[in-house]
């Protein structure tokens, strides 16, 4: 059996569950992959800590929605192939990366420190949530999690170099006093 080095390559998502009687796999991915995915011919399932490669049928895939696809691959013909698959986490190789130099994924901001045009720092970004195209920034404020919205209007200043992002945050979103 094939592998290939975790180090190579990207996580993009996950496998679902099964999509039929035929083998086929919905796989959820991160949206930012959407243009990469529509490209590729290999994906990579971690079995037991190791990246297998898996080809894509001829078909290809068919996109559900900008985070889900339903993919048929070479050799998992059956509902139990397919079922044996699920949750097992799915990589690319980083060759095969498409990537947009000229805008930064939301999704890169997690570990970025969080400013406030009028209070300054907030605190670190732990996680970036995308509802349907409103994305949403968590971070922890005065020990309570916050969920600040994301986008262009509201960016102040973004410095990649120091890993910052500063915001102009909706009034009143920080009052946590009346809980």
């Amino acid at each position: 059996m094939e592998t290939i080095l975790k180090n190579n390559c990207i996580k993009v998502g996950f496998v679902q569950k099964p999509h039929g009687i035929h083998g086929e796999l919905v796989i959820r991915f991160q949206e930012e992959y959407y243009e990469t995915l529509e490209e590729c011919s290999t994906l990579f399932l971690e079995i037991d800590h190791l990246l297998v490669p898996f080809f894509i049928d001829e078909k290809g895939l068919r996109f559900k929605s900008g985070e889900a696809v339903i993919a048929q691959l070479l050799w998992v013909d059956t509902d139990k192939k397919a079922k044996d698959l699920c949750g097992l986490s799915v990589y690319i190789d980083n060759d095969d990366l498409i990537e947009f130099e000229d805008e930064m994924s939301a999704h890169a901001l997690v570990g970025f420190q969080l400013f406030d045009e009028t209070l300054g720092r907030i605190g670190e970004i732990t996680e970036v949530n995308d509802f349907s195209g409103n994305v949403l920034l968590s971070v922890e404020y005065q020990g309570k999690e916050a969920m600040v919205p994301l986008n262009e209007d509201l960016i102040v200043r973004l410095d990649e170099e120091k890993r910052e992002i500063e915001l102009r945050i909706p009034d009143g979103l920080f009052d946590l006093d009346e809980e």
